[in-house]
């Protein structure tokens, strides 16, 4: 089975070597989990799945029911995953503001 990495790391526009070094491992590696060639152990795929900020269903490429939004909705859902909890709270209230405009 071929994990979504390579994908992941494009749209964090990151490289191999960039990656390799957030999980302290060799670009080799990420360029042959990439290619199929081995998988990473347990532990490296919770680490990709923390660091990308998906579920460890959807580094396997499984929808998982957030996983099943695509274009904008997907994007904002990645994006607010990669905020501090202060940001997220103050996002929190931006929206509510529209919600509150629209009854």
């Amino acid at each position: 089975m071929r994990l979504n990495i390579k994908e992941l790391r494009e749209e964090y526009a990151m490289t191999q070597a960039e990656l390799a070094g957030k999980l302290g491992t060799l670009q080799r590696n990420v360029s042959n989990w990439e290619n199929g060639i081995n998988e990473p152990d347990c532990e490296t795929i919770l680490k990709l799945a923390d660091f990308f900020h998906v579920t460890v269903d959807e580094l396997f490429g499984r929808k998982t029911d957030y996983g099943r939004c695509e274009g904008t909705d997907r994007q904002l859902i990645r994006a607010v995953a990669k905020l501090s909890e202060r940001q997220k709270a103050a996002l929190a209230v931006f929206i509510n503001s529209f919600a509150e405009e629209n009854r």
